[in-house]
């Protein structure tokens, strides 16, 4: 990734360095009950009948939902449910505050995907909503006849590290009395469906034992809890199968291999208390039916009994690209007991700015009686271009940064190439503008004039950065591009749908 794109770290550091009396205060806190559904809504939700999508949002009386595939209706769909709470750089919509402060970076070069809702004032739990690779699906590998070790390798090579990345900050957070939930949609089934009592069930020959599928087994070697197996230990009584049994339903693709694919995993003080499968009525396994059902996948919802607990200090901005003239909304928390800080300042720089230059905008955090934790600015003076929100200490300390940029209002997405053609074996360097901001946004290689924007050569996220630059090699692509035409182009959040692109030749 470029150096416009912001690398954070630290932040779990800081959980860790959370003072004893802190967690202290944690193990007193009352447990309470929170609903968690990860659903994978295919490509925006209006394969089938968007507000639909709504519907079984509503049924499953979550609290906090992580979507994946919302192709940029993210805040639209919080909206629609009259939440007020939605992070587009995170997929995660809540009835609870959400905060998005900047990650480590995962093996990707993209933020981990983690959130934190502050489900009692000054306390919060973790959620990481992740959507790990969809290449080389193991299930039809194993039904195009592959062995079992040839598919274990495509596991460890695809979805174990970038779910790995997880475990580190996950377990520090858990120590430290943070409850941490990770949800999504794992592309990859969980160990605890293929037992020696099921996996002749699942139809696979070649499969003659229990199969330890790396991702979630990672997890679950980590001390996480698969919450639906929690709820229901028998796989073969109730398998639980979320994909896909259509396309939608009752569309079912041929020799199509089912699986629980879509999973709510938790660690550290938080208990399942009920999980439920949300689908078609004729669905087996469906617990709460929405008809017709608007997903390939089906949704997933796990009530919790959590013991929230303390967070370091953070700031987090909710939307990253804002148009001028826009406010910009900055949460805050200032990892106090009550999340207050006496005499601080929420600021605004450049991003290229010094960390002691003199702010562009600032405001008092709390006059020392409030307990607010948002604030917003007015952007109309700001140019466009690249902004850091900070949380000031009574000195003028920096306490934590949130990064967002501000866009013109009539400027749309580019994309620009640091030069018309490349040698062959050449790195690549494209750069993007204006980009939403959303999660999954990416950039694209395409050979020249292809019309279908699935074809790509390459894909590689944006670490939801409306402004970046990428440098492109054999590392990242796998192989050197072949003399030719190509073009780079900027698409929707995980969907396929260009918003600018630009041409290069590799020559």
């Amino acid at each position: 990734m470029g150096q416009s794109i912001l690398r954070a770290a630290g932040f779990v550091l800081a959980v860790c360095a959370m003072l004893a009396a802190s967690n202290a205060h944690a193990a007193e806190t009352a447990p309470r009950r929170v609903k968690v559904m990860t659903f994978n809504i295919w490509l925006g939700g209006d394969q089938v009948n968007f507000g639909k999508v709504i519907e079984a949002i509503k049924a499953s009386d979550a609290d906090i939902v992580c979507l994946q595939e919302p192709a940029g209706n993210t805040a639209r769909i919080a909206a629609a449910l009259g939440w007020p709470y939605a992070l587009p750089s995170r997929h995660v919509i809540s009835r609870f505050p959400l905060f998005a402060p900047p990650a480590e970076n995962g093996p990707d070069g993209n933020e981990l995907n983690y959130a934190y809702a502050e489900v009692m004032p000054g306390r919060f739990i973790a959620i990481a909503d992740v959507h790990l690779p969809s290449g080389d699906y193991g299930p039809y590998a194993l039904r195009d006849n592959k062995t079992v070790d040839e598919v274990l390798e495509i596991e460890r090579n695809t979805r174990l590290p970038a779910i790995e990345a997880y475990v580190p900050p996950s377990t520090a957070m858990a120590k430290s009395g943070l409850p941490v939930i990770i949800a999504g949609d794992f592309n990859a089934p969980s160990p605890l469906d293929w037992t020696p009592a099921t996996v002749a069930s699942h139809g696979f020959l070649q499969v003659k034992d229990a199969l330890k599928w790396p991702a979630a087994q990672a997890l679950l070697d980590a001390g996480f809890t698969d919450t639906y197996r929690a709820a229901h230990p028998d796989p073969a009584a109730k398998p639980g199968v979320t994909w896909s049994y259509g396309y939608p339903y009752p569309h079912l693709e041929p020799k199509e291999a089912l699986d629980r694919i879509d999973l709510i995993m938790t660690l550290g003080s938080v208990k399942t208390v009920k999980s439920e499968i949300l689908g078609d009525p004729q669905m087996p396994d469906t617990d709460i039916a929405v008809q017709p059902w608007p997903s390939d996948h089906r949704s997933v919802v796990t009530t919790l009994e959590v013991t929230p607990g303390p967070a370091p200090a953070m700031v987090s901005v909710a939307k990253r690209a804002v148009a001028q003239g826009d406010m910009v909304d900055v949460r805050f928390h200032a990892g106090s007991e009550d999340g207050r800080i006496e005499s601080g300042k929420i600021v605004v720089r450049a991003q290229e700015a010094a960390a002691d230059a003199p702010p562009l905008l600032s405001q008092a955090s709390n006059d020392g009686t409030d307990r607010r934790n948002s604030i917003s600015f007015g952007t109309y003076a700001l140019d466009p271009g690249g902004y850091t929100a900070a949380l000031l200490d009574a000195d003028g300390k920096s306490l934590a940064t949130a990064p967002f940029w501000v866009v013109a209002p009539d400027r749309r997405p580019t994309v620009t190439m640091a030069k018309a053609s490349f040698a062959p074996g050449a790195p690549i360097t494209v750069s993007w503008s204006n980009a939403p901001g959303n999660r999954f946004d990416w950039i694209g290689i395409y050979s020249k004039g292809e019309p279908d924007n699935v074809n790509y050569v390459g894909f590689f996220y944006i670490n939801a950065a409306p402004d970046g630059t990428l440098t492109i090699g054999k590392d990242q692509l796998g192989e050197d591009l072949a003399p030719g035409d190509y073009e780079a182009r900027l698409e929707l959040d995980d969907d396929y749908t260009a918003l600018a692109g630009t041409g290069f030749t590799v020559k």
